[in-house]
C-alpha cells in the first residue's frame, strides 16, 4: 500500500477443558475457554491461588482425558455412527436423539453424534445434555464461541441440518465453519490469566477466525491498558496489576485462527501473586478508535533497493505495542506545505528487513517497506527522515475478513510492486492454518524489472520449505517474454473440474492493476465473493 490460569468460575461449559492441548498436526486449532463472560463497564478482580491455576471442572474418570479423546478419534472408530457416510438430518430426526446413550446436537447447521464424547466432556454429562436433540448454536456461542468445534468433533460429524444445509458434502470433505444461516453474535472478549513465579500472562479469548488485533499502552509499572481490536469495535481493559512488571512484554501472541491473544509480562520481582490485580472493561465503537492518532519516532531508516526503503518506528515514550489484524493497515500522517496528508501502509515482520533489529525492541516497533515515488509527497518525506524524527500513526484499519478464506483450500494471491506487503501478512497464516488445511497457495508477483522485485530470496526459501506455496514472478519489462496480468496467464488456475482449482483470490497493487485483476477474474467466472481487493 503506497502513495498512489487463576480462579475460574466456569459452570456452563459446553465443550472442552480449560486449557490448550496440542493436537496431532493441528496444535493451534483447539483453544478452549476458562472463564465465564465478563460484564462490560464492570470492575473485576481475582482471588485465585498463589499460582493462579485452580480449575473448576468435573473430575473425569481415568482414561477420559482430552488426549484419550484424541486417541479415540484417531483409532478409526465409527464415532458418527454413519460408517463414514454424510447423512442430512431434519430437525425432527435430531430431536429424537436426546438421551445420554443416543445424543446428537447441531452447531451452525452441522449435526454431530456426541454420544461417545459424553464422558470426555470436562463440564460434565449434564451440561452437554443441555444441547442434545436440538440446535445448540446459541448455547455454544454463549459459553465459548471461539472453540474449534470442527476439529474437536470432526469424527462425530453426521451431516448437514436439512433446513439450513450449507451445501453437499462428501466423506472426503474437510469440516469447515459455515455461518451463512447463523445470526451474527456480538463478540465480547473474555479475560483470563495465569502466572509463573517470574511472569504473568494475560489471555483474551474472542472467537475462531475473528482475526483480532491488539493495542497495549503502558501507563506505569503496574498500570496498563489493553485493547482487543475486532471488526467493528474495540474492547478496552484497564489493568491495575498486583505487582510491578517490566516493559516491553516478554512475548505477544495473537491467534488469527483461534482468536486467542496472549500477553506475557515479566515480573520485576519474581514471586507468586495472590491475584493479578483488578481491571475495568468497556466497549468502544470503531469510529471512535479511528479518530485516535499516536506519535511515533524513527528508530531506523535505510535504503532497501534503488527506489524503496525500510522504516522502523516506535512510540515516542516506548509505551505502545500494536499488533494489527492480518491484512490490515494503518495511516502514516506527515506535514507537507502547511497541511497534513496521509498514506496507508501495512507493517511487515522484522524478519523481512535487511537491517538487524533487537528482538526484544522489535515487539514494540512497527516495520515498513516503502516504495519511494519521485512525485509522492508522503514517501519522499518519509525517505528523508532521520532517527529521532517524529510522525503520527492512525489506529489499525481495513475491511479484510479472514473468515472469508476459511472454506478455501486453493488460493491465489496477486501482488504488484509494494502491494506485496499486505499479502506477506496472509502467507504465514494460511500455510499454518489447521482448519481446512491449505492445499495450494499461488503468489503471482508483478513488477517491471528484476531489480524491482522485493524479497526474492525469502520468497524462494519459503517455496523450498513448503511445497504447497508457489511464487511466480511476472515482469512487464522483461527482456524476454514480458507479461502483464491477463486471462491467459490465470486461466490454468481456474479450470473447471480441476481438483486444485483456485476458489479465492486476494489482490493488492496500484489501482489500475487492481481493476485489471478484477476484470480478468470476472472473465474466468470468479464471483465477487471469491475475491478481495486490498485498498488503502
Amino acid at each position: 500500500m503506497t502513495d498512489l490460569p487463576h480462579k475460574s468460575t466456569t459452570s456452563n461449559s459446553l465443550l472442552g477443558p480449560p486449557q490448550t492441548v496440542p493436537l496431532p498436526r493441528a496444535s493451534a486449532g483447539l483453544q478452549l475457554p476458562t472463564t465465564m463472560p465478563q460484564k462490560l463497564n464492570s470492575k473485576s478482580g481475582s482471588s485465585g491461588s498463589a499460582t493462579g491455576n485452580p480449575r473448576n471442572k468435573c473430575a473425569l474418570k481415568p482414561g477420559y482425558s482430552l488426549m484419550s479423546w484424541i486417541r479415540l478419534c484417531n483409532s478409526g472408530a465409527d464415532l458418527s455412527g454413519t460408517n463414514g457416510r454424510v447423512v442430512p438430518v431434519t430437525r425432527s430426526e435430531l430431536a429424537q436423539h436426546n438421551k445420554v446413550t443416543d445424543a446428537w446436537m447441531a452447531i451452525r447447521g452441522r449435526v454431530f453424534n456426541v454420544t461417545r464424547y459424553m464422558e470426555f466432556h470436562p463440564g460434565g454429562v449434564d451440561e452437554l445434555l443441555r444441547g442434545v436433540g436440538r440446535d445448540a448454536t446459541a448455547l455454544f456461542d454463549e459459553v465459548h464461541a471461539w472453540v474449534n468445534y470442527p476439529q474437536l468433533l470432526g469424527k462425530c460429524y453426521i451431516g448437514p441440518l436439512k433446513e439450513n444445509a450449507p451445501g453437499p458434502l462428501t466423506a472426503a470433505d474437510p469440516l469447515t465453519i459455515d455461518t451463512r444461516d447463523s445470526k451474527p453474535v456480538e463478540i465480547v472478549p473474555r479475560f483470563d490469566w495465569i502466572q509463573q513465579r517470574s511472569e504473568l500472562t494475560l489471555f483474551f479469548y474472542t472467537r475462531s477466525f475473528t482475526n483480532p488485533g491488539l493495542f497495549v499502552r503502558r501507563k506505569d509499572s503496574q498500570q496498563l491498558v489493553a485493547r482487543v481490536l475486532l471488526e467493528n469495535s474495540g474492547h478496552t481493559f484497564d489493568f491495575q496489576l498486583a505487582g510491578k512488571v517490566e516493559w516491553p512484554p516478554k512475548a505477544v501472541r495473537v491467534g488469527a485462527e483461534t482468536g486467542k491473544i496472549e500477553l506475557v509480562l515479566a515480573k520485576e520481582e519474581p514471586s507468586p501473586w495472590t491475584s493479578y490485580g483488578t481491571h475495568t472493561s468497556r466497549k468502544l465503537d470503531s469510529l471512535d478508535i479511528q479518530e485516535e492518532t499516536y506519535e511515533y519516532e524513527v528508530l531506523e531508516a535505510n535504503d532497501f533497493n534503488q527506489d524503496s526503503f525500510e522504516l522502523s518506528l516506535q512510540s515516542v515514550q516506548k509505551e505502545i505495542l500494536m499488533v494489527l489484524p492480518v491484512g490490515h493497515h494503518l495511516n502514516i500522517q506527515v506535514p507537507v506545505d502547511g497541511d497534513v496528508i496521509q498514506r496507508s501502509y501495512t507493517p511487515v515482520d522484522h524478519n523481512y528487513l535487511q537491517t538487524e533489529t533487537n528482538s526484544l525492541a522489535s515487539s514494540v516497533c512497527l516495520h515498513f517497506l516503502i516504495k519511494r515515488y519521485t512525485n509522492g509527497p508522503v514517501s519522499s518525506y518519509l525517505h528523508r527522515l532521520q532517527p529521532g524524527s517524529r510522525v503520527h500513526l492512525s489506529s489499525p484499519r481495513g475491511g479484510f475478513m479472514l473468515s472469508e478464506l476459511t472454506a478455501n483450500r486453493n488460493i491465489l494471491l496477486l501482488a504488484a510492486g509494494s502491494g506485496l506487503t499486505p499479502i506477506l501478512s496472509l502467507i504465514p497464516h494460511l500455510l499454518k492454518r489447521n482448519t481446512n488445511r491449505i492445499e495450494s497457495l499461488h503468489l503471482f508477483y508483478f513488477n517491471k524489472t528484476e531489480a524491482d522485485i522485493w524479497l526474492r530470496e525469502k520468497l524462494q526459501n519459503l517455496q523450498a520449505q513448503d511445497e504447497r506455496f508457489n511464487c511466480t514472478h511476472i515482469l512487464s519489462q522483461a527482456e524476454e517474454q514480458p507479461q502483464r496480468i491477463s486471462s491467459e496467464l490465470l486461466a490454468p488456475l481456474f479450470k473447471e473440474k480441476q481438483p486444485d482449482r483456485c476458489t479465492y483470490a486476494a489482490i493488492c497493487g496500484p489501482s489500475p492493476f487492481n481493476t485489471a485483476a478484477v476484470d480478468v477474474l470476472k472473465s474466468l467466472n470468479v464471483m465477487p465473493n471469491q475475491m478481495h481487493v486490498f485498498r488503502g
